[in-house]
């Protein structure tokens, strides 16, 4: 039944636009690097906005393959994510189905020349209610547009806005949970988003999302890596 709805959104998908209005697939290449190497995973992300009633929503496909480890074979996260697009800078997850928790990304959809080079805010969406980690209402962030680079992607010199997003979290029985006895904690108490956006077109075009144990460790739990292919 699982794959029979995946095949029906594929379709969905491949006649988006003929039947409404649709813009260019954006595929990216993903790397997840994680403690240890159970939890290292590759693969791409298609994606896919699709206005229905006025509404904007964005369309995933993830193709991911996830590395196996002690007693553990590999697994391939192969599914589709509908959702709608909140525009700015917002911070959500690409989930399968009702999980509460999957591929963490920020401010894909903005428009640049709101972001000039030295805009500073703190004031960030998280649009993540059900998050073990993000729905914790004491997280507080910094952002800044830091400078104008040249990125090259595929090959090609793009001029991109260069971002920082910093968000930190306390360490409580009730906020970020630190295990003392294992030497360190795979729960997210603070995070650093470094991004780059097409400075023409607002794309975002390569983004490295790491995720840090509870305060003071700050030991990497993760770290993700998104690559625009096109």
């Amino acid at each position: 039944m699982a794959y029979m709805n995946t095949l029906r959104l594929i379709i969905f998908l491949l006649f988006l636009p003929v039947i409404g209005q649709a813009t260019e697939d954006l595929k990216y290449s993903y790397v997840h690097d994680s403690i240890g190497d159970r939890g290292d995973a590759e693969g791409d992300m298609t994606f896919r906005t699709h206005q229905d009633n006025g509404v904007m929503y964005e369309y995933v496909h993830v193709n991911i393959k996830w590395k196996g480890g002690f007693f553990k074979s590999s697994v391939t996260d192969d599914f589709i994510q509908k959702k709608e697009i909140k525009n700015g800078l917002v911070l959500y997850d690409i989930v399968e189905g009702d999980q509460k928790k999957g591929y963490s990304v920020f401010a894909r959809h903005i428009n640049v020349k709101n972001y000039p080079v030295g805009f500073k805010t703190k004031k960030i969406i998280k649009d993540e209610d059900r998050h073990p980690a993000f729905s914790d209402y004491d997280w507080i962030f910094k952002f800044k547009a830091e400078s104008v680079e040249n990125i090259e992607i595929n090959g090609q010199i793009r001029q991109a806005i260069y971002t920082k997003l910093w968000g930190s979290r306390p360490t409580s029985t009730t906020n970020c949970q630190s295990l003392p006895s294992r030497g360190f904690s795979t729960s997210t108490g603070e995070i650093y988003v470094e991004t780059w956006f097409d400075l023409d077109d607002s794309k975002l075009l390569k983004q490295v999302f790491t995720k840090y144990g509870c305060v003071p460790s700050r030991i990497i739990v993760s770290k993700g890596t998104w690559v625009l292919n096109n």
